[in-house]
């Protein structure tokens, strides 16, 4: 009789981590993440607009637990090179054409993302 007690709590916890895990597009909160970051699980979105030498939304700490991944799309209005430093992934940056590179977090520390011409931070991941 007891494990009947147990089933709607159990039913309402599966439900409630369904539900969870399925909201890709809720900004994430709390955690000083800017303004166009998504977490959804274990992997976190954020999307960079680069204009000219104006980055959007502006540079900042994106806080990543290591074992996650962090999936940036880059668009930029000018051809470049996005550089992802302790992460050792580089992708080439087309005019107008979304970039996007994949961070999964193995070794704590800040670690830079950046174009080469202009030079330009995007944002420093801090793996923890």
């Amino acid at each position: 009789m007891r494990a009947f007690r147990a089933l709607p709590y159990a039913v309402c916890v599966l439900a409630l981590t369904g539900l969870t895990a399925c909201s890709s597009g809720s900004p994430a909160g709390g955690s000083g993440a800017p303004t166009g970051a998504v977490s959804t699980g274990t992997v976190k979105r954020l999307e960079v607009t680069v204009t000219g030498t104006t980055v959007t939304p502006a540079p900042a700490q994106v806080e990543l637990p290591v074992g996650s991944t962090l999936e940036l799309v880059v668009t930029s209005d000018h051809d470049d090179e996005l550089h992802a430093h302790g992460f050792d992934v580089e992708a080439p940056l087309q005019a107008g054409m979304p970039a996007t590179l994949r961070l999964t977090a193995k070794e704590p520390g800040v670690y830079e993302v950046e174009t080469h011409e202009p030079a330009l931070t995007l944002l420093s991941v801090a793996v923890r």
